[in-house]
């Protein structure tokens, strides 16, 4: 490890945690240690929390977390609870430093939603200590990244990389999208994103997955990926939590979108449309007549 970047004793600069997106989620198996096996397809959009951390001189082994913005009240228990706390205190332990720190996160996606806010904030902390540390990001190998998944979560892997990629194994296997993907995603980069102001518990929905019966059928209007939008766990979020059909049925029938489905174990649900016009009057008119929804557009990240 080099030397302690000294620029950095401010709080950094914001690292941003970008929210994910499950175009499709099939679940192959439970494994004997309980996680599951995984296949996935994965976008980010540009729409994020943010991470900024302070790094001071005394050595106490010491992390204080304070939690800001809109969502900031949705996180419960105690803070060494915490997927932002528990990612730092890995960092730390796993490099030996032993610096206290302040990190500050700003809350703007909803909490338990299916769009990875957490994992993405958790990994946007080990990318902010690792530049401030000045962690070669080649560390991020295979034992790297197995490490994570099975101590952070799944998600967190994938999302400290924030770009378009596939997920097989617990999440710890990454590999780059299929080519066909790429070409869709190449002339619809617009996506909005809903959620029922309802947080769902991953491991309820994952629980139940088995023995809930299908209660939508998503029909995308585009043939050339009709992988897109299908989640093994759909039909038990579904089950769970009704407005998930409402909003995908609300989704399908607005100008220029091309897919749709829910995002995770959910509750949140994605639309990506042909233009940036087009999705914004989408997200306009959802929000008249859903005005208590969380709903956002934006680009979906190179």
């Amino acid at each position: 490890m080099l030397p302690l970047n000294l620029s950095n004793m401010q709080y950094s600069r914001i690292e941003k945690a970008y929210a994910k997106i499950n175009l499709n989620l099939n679940i192959i198996n439970k494994r004997q240690d309980n996680y599951h096996n995984l296949d996935s397809d994965i976008i980010f959009a540009n729409i994020y929390d943010s991470i900024s951390i302070k790094c001071q001189n005394t050595k106490n082994n010491k992390i204080q977390l304070i939690i800001s913005g809109k969502f900031k009240n949705d996180i419960i228990g105690e803070i060494k609870e915490n997927i932002v706390y528990k990612s730092a205190r890995f960092f730390m332990k796993k490099y030996k430093i032993d610096n206290d720190l302040i990190i500050n996160l700003n809350k703007s996606l909803p909490v338990a939603s299916g769009i990875g806010g957490g994992s993405a904030d958790a990994a946007a902390t080990l990318r902010k200590l690792s530049e401030i540390f000045n962690i070669s990001k080649k560390s991020y190998d295979y034992s790297f990244i197995k490490e994570v998944a099975k101590k952070l979560g799944a998600d967190v892997p994938a999302c400290i990389y924030s770009t378009p990629l596939k997920i097989r194994g617990i999440g710890d296997k990454i590999f780059m999208l299929p080519i066909q993907l790429k070409m869709i995603l190449s002339r619809y980069n617009y996506i909005v994103l809903i959620n029922p102001n309802i947080s769902l518990s991953t491991k309820f929905v994952f629980n139940r997955w088995k023995n809930s019966l299908p209660l939508t059928r998503v029909n995308n209007k585009n043939n050339f990926y009709p992988k897109i939008g299908i989640n093994n766990l759909k039909p038990a979020a579904e089950n769970i939590e009704s407005s998930i059909i409402f909003i995908q049925e609300i989704l399908s029938s607005q100008p220029g979108i091309e897919f749709y489905g829910m995002s995770g174990s959910g509750a949140t649900c994605y639309g990506i449309f042909k233009n940036k016009n087009l999705a914004i009057k989408a997200k306009n008119y959802i929000k008249k007549i859903r005005p208590k929804w969380w709903i956002d557009y934006s680009s979906i990240k190179n």
